[in-house]
């Protein structure tokens, strides 16, 4: 299987000076689209594969102009309901016409050229370490164009990194190392039943391809941390040894934060969040020295 190229791809978000996605100062390209759909997920507006309509009541002025212009009658006055998702139509005829950016337009068509544009204005600052990492959603997702940014950042010197799940064809993963610098690999959970309760698929390619990314690329683990799902000491322990296999030194344990729950409102969503306890410090701290005892170096948070 041969990646077709993509000249083409939908972005979430470009983020200048990232530094915690990669060594050095880097530039986060955040593609739209992903095959699981965690139960916590920090950034659903990056799981749908096409654009969004986004609500950020805070920044309405009630200026009603969004209401006039809405051809479906769609939108309303009521800042508590502001936007009736059944009738949009996503024309985002009231994100171009709200002088405060009230309403915003969540996923945008790029080129490559006009990307790679946007991230070579940042090459000055990268130094010896920094460069481009892919992130989402899932870049594998948009697997022509992130092969097409990758081959075209390596071209002119620039380094790149993939953030990612891991949940692609074999064959893409194969072709894409080709390009990549150093894997970010998020790993859920150990136990595929639990994997697929979590996510909505289970863990058996996601662990395949962890072994050939490994076998072909530097890589570095990131652990979600969440309470009551993946934190017990047979998964943590489980997940230290599986990267100690693939020749992983170092984990990151991320908590589950409560961040992005304003973004499900933002998008007409529900939040997920309630369902979800708590993490203190004793719970992070305890995470930390399960997987260090198996020999890891262990960061809470990804400091690179």
């Amino acid at each position: 299987m041969t990646i077709m190229p993509a000249n083409t791809g939908m972005i979430t978000e470009i983020k200048k000076f990232a530094t915690h996605d990669g060594p050095g100062i880097r530039t986060t390209v955040f593609l739209k689209g992903c095959p699981l759909h965690c139960a916590w997920c920090s950034n659903p507006e990056t799981i749908e594969t096409f654009s969004q309509l986004y609500f950020r009541p805070k920044r309405c002025k009630g200026f009603g102009a969004c209401v006039d212009i809405c051809p479906e009658k769609a939108v309303g006055m009521d800042i508590d309901a502001k936007v009736d998702r059944k009738k949009c139509t996503l024309c985002m005829k009231c994100a171009a016409e709200c002088p405060n950016s009230a309403f915003m337009q969540i996923g945008e068509i790029y080129s490559l050229s006009d990307l790679m544009r946007e991230i070579e204005k940042d090459k000055p600052f990268y130094g010896k370490e920094g460069g481009v990492t892919l992130s989402g959603g899932e870049p594998l997702f948009q697997a022509g164009f992130t092969l097409q940014i990758f081959k075209r950042s390596k071209e002119i010197g620039i380094s790149t990194v993939l953030d990612t799940s891991g949940c692609a064809a074999s064959e893409v993963v194969r072709e894409i190392m080709e390009y990549t610098d150093l894997i970010l690999l998020d790993i859920k959970h150990m136990d595929p039943q639990m994997h697929r309760q979590g996510t909505g698929v289970d863990n058996v390619l996601i662990l395949k391809n962890a072994r050939i990314m490994a076998s072909m690329r530097e890589m570095r683990v990131s652990l979600p941390l969440i309470p009551d799902y993946n934190d017990s000491e047979e998964n943590l322990s489980a997940t230290a040894e599986f990267a100690l296999s693939l020749g992983v030194d170092h984990i990151d344990i991320n908590p589950l934060h409560k961040l992005g729950a304003d973004k499900y409102t933002c998008l007409g969503l529900a939040s997920p969040y309630d369902a979800y306890r708590p993490l203190d410090k004793q719970d992070v701290m305890k995470a930390r020295d399960i997987v260090k005892a198996h020999g890891l170096k262990v960061t809470v948070g990804r400091m690179m």
